[in-house]
């Protein structure tokens, strides 16, 4: 299917219109198709690779629901790597091939690797998830094969400044930020969060906190939950201004300038970067 463009600001909201909720459809390699709950597309395309994110939800009228909106299904994330954060309500996994159990809640943040075997039972009436999928191309070596669960409320020792050189602009300083993965399956797989404000580094951050900065991607495509505050995304070649608030998804394409201006007094984002290329 041809893409329109890849240069393009993606976005998407938790609560779109009901026509834009689809039952989810997919092939689970054990058993076969697969149709359990809703999602609707914030991301449908990036610059290389199958890169997609979205929301999912179920509850008493999803496919594949108890009347009483609990919910259990396999999953093993046969499309890619799969990132999520849980929105709303609760569920246990189990790892099928050991029997590990984890409870998640709002603000969990799972990652799955491509193929592993995951039952879902999900707590009754409601669920809904924020997730990003990728596939590349090229297989990475040494990739993840355990579930990973942190929180969006972590808060571990080793938040770094985030340096970075922009091809225009130069060496740069926006915010500060922790790594959740370093690697997946194929290509470049990247994920963990940011966050900006009052008293974190900043090559231009003001005295409220808003920072601004100049921004291509150069690590590749970034698919972003925007976790806290509200962000303004202005292209550079057309000027066209997208605002985002907490919430909101947002995918930003590797190679298109654009300016970031995070409006403070804080701001945090849960990140994924990707590329088909593997990251030396």
């Amino acid at each position: 299917m041809a893409q329109p463009s890849t240069h393009v600001v993606h976005g998407g909201k938790q609560t779109p219109p009901a026509s834009q909720w689809t039952p989810f459809e997919w092939e689970e390699p054990k058993l076969g198709k697969q149709v359990h709950g809703e999602v609707t597309i914030a991301r449908a395309f990036g610059a290389s690779g199958n890169l997609s994110s979205g929301f999912w939800r179920t509850g008493p009228t999803s496919p594949g629901a108890s009347s009483d909106g609990s919910h259990t299904l396999v999953y093993s994330a046969p499309l890619g790597d799969e990132l999520a954060c849980v929105i709303d309500g609760s569920a246990t996994l189990t790892v099928v091939s050991t029997g590990e159990k984890f409870h998640i809640t709002p603000g969990t943040i799972v990652s799955s690797p491509k193929g592993l075997e995951v039952q879902w039972e999900i707590d009754a009436p409601f669920f809904k998830k924020y997730w990003c999928i990728w596939n590349g191309t090229k297989a990475a070596p040494n990739p993840a094969t355990t579930l990973q669960i942190n929180h969006v409320s972590d808060n571990p020792e080793e938040w770094t400044d985030y340096h970075f050189t922009e091809p225009k602009e130069g060496a740069l300083v926006a915010g500060e930020l922790y790594f959740i993965s370093t690697g997946g399956s194929t290509g470049t797989f990247l994920s963990g969060v940011w966050r900006s404000g009052k008293g974190i580094a900043g090559s231009d951050v003001d005295d409220k906190g808003t920072l601004t900065t100049p921004y291509t991607g150069v690590l590749g495509d970034e698919t972003i939950l925007l976790l806290e505050g509200e962000v303004d995304v202005v292209e550079t070649e057309s000027g066209k201004k997208h605002s985002f608030k907490a919430g909101d998804a947002i995918g930003l394409t590797s190679g298109m300038h654009i300016t970031w201006t995070s409006k403070g007094p804080f701001s945090k984002k849960l990140w994924v970067i990707t590329k088909d290329e593997v990251a030396q």
